[in-house]
């Protein structure tokens, strides 16, 4: 009896190791992809990323209420300054960190349709499917200007123009070794490249009008070359309104733009389509003070954000 409860304890305990073994064999196997692209890209403390030398900040959760509010402001805009007679489009610019293989980021197409869904004003114009990460610099969030004519032809589309790329002489600034704004948040080496801007008759006749800085009136500001932010080469960078008089634009049509960094590159090209462009950022010029400096009546208005605006919509006053 004794043998025989000893072979059955023996038993038992062979089955209970047996099946610890097959419960616990499944945390032995090979994680799934999006883990091992999790543990294998690190994010610094400026929430910045490196993949395949190209540098990228994060930009993630989606923040939905944000979104709407966005979506808030424009029907609100709309709703008090535009008049029946203005023609209204909305696009969203995906960021940069969209076209990278870091799982923890933003859905440019989630966010896209919260914010159209939420719209009650304007036309929504997509773009992403206009943009790849090559149309991006390298150690910044910015896109390259001679790589969007599709993205303002897309536009125009709806908007009524087309620009022709042929139209450009394309800048090379050979001697310059451009470096965006993420390589100063990144510990390990950064590579330069290569910046370009384009030039025709528009973008040499044209006269700007900035709001803070009265004594540069020209599209291109190579000063900026000096300074940190090299990119605002591109009508000297942010200032809270800008006017933009092109004495031989093909039309006397007028635009509004309610924009923030990305537009600087942007309406230098469709300059040929407007007799004035006006550009307007909230982000550091209360809405209320608009009616002091623009009387809004027939004018094409496109609101123009990036993603990283939208996900931080409280920053538009």
């Amino acid at each position: 009896m004794r043998k025989l409860l000893a072979l059955c304890l023996a038993l038992l305990t062979f089955a209970g190791c047996s099946a610890k073994t097959e419960t616990t064999a499944p945390a032995t196997t090979a994680p799934t992809e999006a883990t091992t692209a999790k543990q294998e890209i690190e994010v610094n403390g400026e929430g910045i990323y490196v993949i395949d030398d190209v540098l990228f900040s994060k930009l993630y959760p989606m923040d939905e209420k944000s979104v709407e509010k966005l979506a808030q402001k424009i029907d609100a805009i709309a709703a008090e300054y535009l008049t029946e007679n203005n023609n209204i489009f909305v696009s969203l610019i995906p960021d940069k960190s969209y076209f990278s293989d870091y799982e923890e980021k933003i859905d440019h197409y989630e966010m896209a349709d919260m914010l159209k869904n939420s719209l009650t004003s304007g036309k929504y114009i997509e773009i992403a499917d206009m943009l790849t990460l090559d149309d991006y610099y390298v150690t910044d969030g910015h896109w390259r200007q001679e790589r969007i004519i599709d993205v303002a032809n897309r536009l125009g589309e709806t908007m009524g123009f087309e620009i022709d790329k042929a139209d450009f002489e394309e800048n090379a600034l050979l001697d310059f070794e451009y470096k965006g704004m993420y390589a100063p948040l990144y510990e390990g080496e950064t590579q330069s490249e290569v910046m370009y801007y384009l030039t025709n008759k528009h973008t040499e006749n044209a006269v700007v009008d900035n709001f803070q800085k009265k004594d540069f009136t020209e599209v291109y500001d190579m000063a900026m070359l000096e300074t940190a932010t090299p990119y605002n080469i591109f009508l000297s960078g942010p200032t809270p309104l800008e006017v933009i008089t092109n004495p031989d634009a093909e039309t006397d049509k007028k635009l509004v733009i309610f924009r923030d960094s990305f537009t600087s590159s942007l309406a230098p090209l469709i300059l040929s389509e407007y007799a004035e462009i006006t550009l307007i950022d909230l982000r550091y010029m209360a809405s209320q003070l608009m009616p002091q400096f623009i009387e809004f009546d027939d004018q094409d208005v496109l609101f123009l954000y990036s993603a990283a605006v939208a996900n931080n919509s409280i920053m538009l006053k």
